[in-house]
């Protein structure tokens, strides 16, 4: 295998410097389709005067501040109930962390992640920023704009390897050399069962780098982060991929990860629930005298990241209905009432009544979306 010429490597994946922010915004401010996101964005002020603000930030940091900030919050107001934190308390500002989340949007667990960061005093973090989405010039701008950097999807098997060593040579130098923050979902594309489990393959990664994979995950300073939306973002959508991936080899429509990412956005969500866990290196120093091998590292480290994210993850009304209405028991009762359950029934109802197939299964994988958190939280 070639060896690796991370300097060039990196130079291809990295986000935008502050330099190329003017360019990338002329650019994307002549793009016909990004006049569609300002009008949804900003339905009250004149697409020229937002253009006009839009070119006058010069620098990555002014970009997110000054109309990310204000984009994110907009389809928040938008399209939910409220956003909501907690375990803010466990991070400290100026220090950077590799945030390990569950993935339930493709573009807003990101997004909003950012807007608490400011809200809190903390820089933005570098995003991972899939092959697979950038579809054209101006996903490539907008996300490199928004310090998102090329993480790659694809390949034959020697290709995956050195993506891997890539990928996590990236993010350790973007925290330990840059000080930057780094956002990364815990597993390969988004949750699509409700069952948030983090994939042995991504801590492999982040270990099997360096001789010593304890140490090399202790330095990435990781912080579990759980996600919870009220309403599950393109949960049709994800049921219908499931549904037909049991009947046949799935393969996605032309566009359909921009359609996802739309309808994502605005899509309506309820509550929204984000939680800081508790940052690893207490758990992994007391790893050091188990004398384990990558596998049981990884393994172990996975365990923990899991037990954060379920016992993080916000439940609401919605995932206790599920809950019950997939055992025909009233085991969660308390947690909603006869309002709440008659209006997610109907919810399940018409959601899957749009969908051509076993009504009965579809039904099924639908609920299990929403109740698997619960099943998670309180097994057996």
């Amino acid at each position: 295998m070639t060896k690796i010429n991370y300097t060039e490597e990196f130079e291809l994946m990295r986000p935008y410097r502050d330099e190329e922010v003017q360019p990338a915004l002329r650019r994307l401010t002549g793009y016909p389709a990004f006049d569609i996101v300002l009008s949804y964005l900003f339905p009250d002020r004149p697409l020229a005067a937002v253009k006009e603000m839009l070119l006058k930030l010069d620098t990555v940091d002014a970009f997110q501040a000054e109309f990310m900030y204000h984009a994110v919050n907009s389809i928040v107001n938008k399209t939910s109930n409220g956003l909501s934190v907690s375990g803010q308390e466990n991070l400290k500002p100026g220090e950077p962390y590799l945030f390990i989340s569950n993935h339930r949007d493709i573009v807003l667990d990101a997004a909003i992640l950012q807007v608490l960061l400011l809200d809190n005093g903390h820089k933005t973090s570098q995003i991972t920023f899939g092959s697979n989405l950038m579809t054209s010039p101006l996903v490539v701008d907008f996300g490199k704009l928004n310090r998102m950097f090329t993480f790659y999807r694809e390949g034959s098997r020697i290709q995956m390897y050195r993506n891997s060593l890539l990928h996590s040579a990236y993010i350790s130098d973007a925290i330990l050399q840059k000080q930057e923050s780094v956002w990364i979902a815990q597993r390969n594309g988004r949750t699509k069962d409700g069952n948030d489990l983090t994939q042995l393959a991504l801590l492999k990664m982040l270990g099997g780098y360096q001789p010593d994979p304890l140490q090399a995950l202790t330095n990435l300073n990781i912080v579990p982060m759980a996600v919870s939306y009220e309403y599950e973002p393109c949960d049709i959508e994800k049921t219908r991929e499931i549904y037909l991936s049991g009947r046949q080899e799935y393969v996605k429509e032309k566009d359909e990860d921009l359609k996802s990412v739309l309808s994502g956005i605005t899509s309506p969500k309820g509550r929204i629930h984000f939680s800081f866990g508790t940052p690893l290196n207490s758990f992994l120093e007391n790893l050091k005298g188990d004398a384990l091998n990558l596998n049981g590292l990884s393994e172990a480290t996975a365990a923990e990241m899991d037990r954060q994210i379920h016992h993080m993850f916000r439940l609401f009304p919605n995932n206790y209905i599920a809950s019950d209405m997939l055992s025909g028991k009233q085991e969660f009762a308390a947690n909603y009432t006869g309002d709440e359950f008659s209006r997610f029934s109907e919810y399940v109802s018409r959601k899957t009544g749009g969908v051509e197939g076993d009504k009965d299964e579809l039904r099924k994988l639908f609920l299990n979306l929403y109740a698997r958190p619960v099943l998670n939280r309180f097994p057996g």
